[in-house]
């Protein structure tokens, strides 16, 4: 390892509603710290820039980090949309303000060009990945778990010869709540005035925007395609 990872991951149980997020710190050394904490009325959104955020204030300003995040909103916000929105002052394409900006303030801030922002694909099987989904949703649920600290791999660390242990891996069962990202069929999202709709088919969708001043609209295929649409006009993601 050249240099210091963190995965990240945040997780609300009704958006909005209890939330959570959680870290998981790797040194290159060989050593591993976890972090999370919950917050009693947040969105999923806020959580994942949260996880963000506590993982740039852990590692400081150091050279070489990585950052994992199966956030879209979290990586396209950084890396595509943010310097519009300062252009803008903190308005979106459609004129409205951007949600959260007080948390993409602070991680704008924190965030530099040597730090490399990467995306995984949640619930893919990478473990340290799935270790931060279940610190996030432990947290979310109202439990506190356990936060590991010591060398990767070592007796007690959650994440055992690449697989989460099965104690972490019941955890995640029993306060997952997490939907497939693939859509059983395509969707219709429209944003009218900030305000998300979700239409099964075009001609619903039409009829919503049809002649209306702003209206923005996509068709999706999946929770990821949702949440990037959703983050790009500054609105919470429904799913």
């Amino acid at each position: 390892m050249k240099g210091p990872v963190a995965y990240t991951d945040g997780s609300c149980l009704g958006n909005p509603g209890p939330g959570g997020w959680g870290i998981r710190l790797l040194y290159p050394d060989g050593t591993v710290e976890e972090f999370g904490a919950a917050v009693k009325h947040t969105t999923n959104n806020q959580m994942e820039l949260q996880a963000a955020i506590a993982a740039l204030e852990h590692f400081g300003r150091q050279p070489n980090l990585t950052v994992y995040t199966d956030s879209r909103y979290v990586i396209d916000g950084l890396t595509k949309w943010l310097p519009n929105w300062q252009r803008r002052g903190w308005t979106t394409a459609a004129g409205t303000a951007v949600k959260n900006r007080t948390l993409w303030q602070k991680l704008a801030q924190l965030s530099t060009s040597r730090i490399h922002w990467q995306h995984v694909r949640g619930h893919s099987g990478n473990p340290n990945n799935e270790r931060v989904d279940d610190i996030a949703r432990a947290f979310a649920s109202g439990c506190t778990p356990h936060l590991f600290r010591g060398r990767a791999g070592e007796p007690g660390d959650p994440v055992q010869k690449g697989a989460v242990s099965q104690a972490a891996t019941h955890a995640h069962r029993v306060t997952s709540r997490s939907q497939p990202s693939k859509f059983a069929k395509p969707r219709y999202v429209s944003i009218i005035g900030g305000d998300v709709a979700i239409d099964d088919n075009w001609p619903s969708c039409e009829t919503r925007v049809r002649g209306v001043a702003g209206a923005r609209y996509k068709k999706v295929r999946t929770v990821e395609e949702l949440a990037a649409f959703c983050a790009e006009h500054g609105v919470e993601s429904p799913s």
